[in-house]
């Protein structure tokens, strides 16, 4: 465990080589950008480089945290159902990020919108609610929210949801379950699509409660090889091995 922000971790994300990673704590709506000299080492952070606070206008209540590839565009989802849009016009850099639009997601929704996730090169937005469903958005042009139209939904609950994400080739669906302590992993048999998952039967379980007793935020590593939670305990990020 590295105590990078000392509170509530409810998004984890990272620059795509490694060297990069960026914390999103709820208690003060803060995102906050750290640079690790060694690649994926969370212990290798130092300073926090920059921080930005989310829109309190559009997007006062943030969870869950997202970023598209060429770091020009940050995503968060709000318990206000939306899911809102800051672009950077530095990529990778918070300090020019500002807001630019959002997404309402209160007409496809069974309660507040609590983690969000893209796929298909940002042509596919995925939100998870408190009462847990798994909703599909599908963006007529990519990374732009504002042309997102509902699609699809899972089948089913998956109780006290707090982020979700997805394997960049659209065939894993992973949910952090704070009531259980754990990582629900379920497995697309088509890549991207949802529909029919049953999220109250996972197809695979992480339990994180001897490190992390209130699971919020998740990221995996592209290559697989490691998984970093935040959560509730207010010690930061935890980093695990999957190789």
């Amino acid at each position: 465990t590295v105590n990078i922000t000392g509170s509530r971790v409810v998004g984890v994300f990272f620059k795509p080589d490694g060297t990069k990673i960026y914390t999103f704590t709820s208690s003060d709506d803060t995102i906050v950008e750290t640079t690790l000299s060694t690649a994926w080492d969370i212990s290798t952070h130092g300073s926090a480089d920059a921080t930005m606070v989310t829109n309190q206008t559009h997007n006062n209540y943030p969870y869950g945290l997202f970023i598209n590839d060429d770091g020009t565009e940050l995503f968060t989802s709000d318990l206000q159902d939306r899911v809102v849009q800051y672009s950077m016009t530095t990529a990778w850099d918070l300090s020019t990020a500002s807001y630019t639009r959002h997404l309402d997601t209160s007409a496809n929704s069974d309660g507040s919108t609590i983690g969000l996730t893209f796929g298909g090169n940002g042509k596919n937005l995925y939100t998870v609610c408190a009462n847990g469903f798994v909703y599909r958005y599908t963006l007529s042009t990519a990374w732009d929210v504002s042309t997102a139209t509902y699609d699809s939904t899972s089948s089913d609950t998956d109780y006290s949801p707090r982020n979700v994400f997805l394997k960049p080739d659209g065939t894993k669906l992973f949910i952090t379950n704070n009531f259980a302590d754990a990582l629900n992993q379920y497995d697309l048999s088509t890549p991207y699509v949802i529909t029919g998952v049953d999220n109250s039967t996972p197809d695979s379980q992480f339990v994180t409660t001897t490190e992390e007793a209130k699971p919020y935020g998740m990221y995996i590593s592209p290559d697989g090889a490691d998984l970093y939670v935040g959560g509730d305990d207010a010690d930061g990020i935890d980093q695990y091995s999957l190789g």
